[in-house]
C-alpha cells in the first residue's frame, strides 16, 4: 500500500474526475504549484498508483452490443489457466477481462458488432475450452453507469456519473473521428499536437471533433484507472435478488446507489441478477458492515445478496482496438 497524503489523494480525485485536466488547473484545484503537482503525478506513476489516464467512450453509441461472460473452471491448474486468459486477452472484442474469487474464476466484458458475432467468439470460447468450463454464463449489457471515485478523498457521496453502456441508437462518425477515438481511448492526456500529427489534421480541425464527440455524448468523461490495492482497497461484486418492488422502491434504491461514495459501477443487465453493484472498500470487515447497511435500508426488497472478489484485472479498454474506421459508418 502505498503512503499518500491528503494532496495526493485530492490530485487522485480529480485525475478520477477528469484526467485531460491541465497541471495548471489542478495546481488551483489542489493548492499546489504546477511543478510540484507535475511531480506527485509522475511519483505516483513511477510507484504503480496510476497506472493509466483513458477516455470513457459510450460504444453503445458506435454501435457495440456489451455481452459479459463468467466462468467457473475444473480441471485446470494455474497454468492452463494462464493459457486461457492469454488467449482471450489477446482478442480484440475482449475490453475487460478479470480473476474472480467466488462463485466463478474468470469475468469479461466483449464488445461486437452483432449478436451473430458474440456466437462465432461463443462458439470458439467452447471448442478450445469446454472441457476446462464446469459452468458459465453469458448476460448482455443494458445500461452501466461508472461513478467518481468519492471514497479517496472521503467523500459521503458521489457527484459524478459517466454512462458508458447504454439504450441509445448508434450514431454515425467519420473516419477522423474513429481514429482521434482510437487514440484517445488508452490515453487520455494525449496531447492536441501529437493528435493532430497522428491524424494529419490542423490542431484546430482536433479540437472541433474532439468537442463534436463530446457534444454528442460518445466521449463521456476522461478517468484514470489506478491500483487499487495500492491505495489500500479491495474490488467486490455483490449481486442480489429483489422481491415486492414498485417503481417507488426502485427510485429509492437508485438514489441510495448515486449517493454511496464506494459504489464505482451499478449494472443493468439482461439475462442477469435483479440488482449488480461493483463496490471498492478497504476491508471484508468494511463490506460486511456495507451490505448489511444495504439489507437493513432496503430489508423490504431484498431477498438474497451475495458477493465476488474481483482480485486481478487483466485488461481493461474502453473500446476494441484494431476496428477499421468504416464500422462506424453506414
Amino acid at each position: 500500500m502505498a503512503a499518500l497524503d491528503t494532496k495526493d489523494r485530492k490530485i487522485l480525485y480529480e485525475l478520477d474526475l477528469n484526467s485531460r485536466q491541465s497541471f495548471s488547473r489542478l495546481a488551483k484545484k489542489v493548492g499546489l504549484s504546477k511543478d510540484a503537482v507535475r511531480y506527485r503525478i509522475t511519483s505516483l506513476e513511477e510507484q504503480g498508483v496510476i497506472q493509466r489516464f483513458h477516455t470513457v467512450i459510450n460504444v453503445s453509441k458506435l454501435g457495440f452490443i456489451s455481452f459479459r461472460i463468467y466462468m467457473k473452471f475444473y480441471n485446470t491448474d494455474p497454468s492452463e489457466e494462464e493459457k486461457i486468459i492469454q488467449h482471450l486477452r489477446q482478442k480484440k472484442e475482449v475490453a475487460w477481462l478479470v480473476s474472480i474469487d467466488g462463485e466463478y474464476d474468470l469475468g469479461m466484458w466483449l464488445l461486437v458488432k452483432s449478436v451473430q458475432e458474440m456466437n462465432v467468439i461463443w462458439k470458439e470460447i467452447q471448442h478450445k475450452f469446454g472441457n476446462y468450463i464446469q459452468k458459465r454464463r453469458l448476460t448482455i449489457m443494458m445500461r452501466i453507469p461508472y461513478y467518481t471515485r468519492a471514497y479517496l478523498i472521503a467523500k459521503k457521496h458521489n457527484d459524478e456519473e459517466y454512462a458508458f453502456i447504454t439504450e441509445d441508437e448508434k450514431e454515425n462518425i467519420d473516419a477522423k473521428s474513429w481514429e482521434i477515438l482510437d487514440l484517445l481511448a488508452p490515453n487520455a492526456r494525449i496531447s492536441i499536437l501529437e493528435l493532430s500529427q497522428k491524424t494529419r489534421l490542423t490542431p484546430k480541425t482536433v479540437i472541433a471533433k474532439i468537442r463534436d464527440l463530446e457534444k454528442r455524448d460518445i466521449i463521456v468523461g476522461y478517468r484514470t484507472m489506478f491500483d487499487i490495492q495500492k491505495l489500500g482497497f479491495q474490488y467486490f461484486k455483490i449481486h442480489a435478488d429483489l422481491k415486492n418492488i414498485t417503481p417507488e422502491k426502485i427510485k429509492k434504491l437508485k438514489r441510495f446507489i448515486k449517493g454511496n461514495p464506494y459504489i464505482i459501477y451499478d449494472n443493468e443487465i439482461l439475462g442477469g441478477d435483479d440488482l449488480e453493484l461493483d463496490v471498492q472498500v478497504e476491508s471484508i470487515d468494511q463490506l460486511r458492515v456495507w451490505m448489511a447497511a444495504l439489507k437493513n435500508e432496503f430489508s423490504d426488497i431484498i431477498r438474497d445478496l451475495r458477493y465476488m472478489v474481483f482480485y486481478k484485472e487483466h485488461k481493461y479498454v474502453f473500446m476494441p482496438q484494431s476496428y477499421p474506421s468504416s464500422s462506424t459508418q453506414d
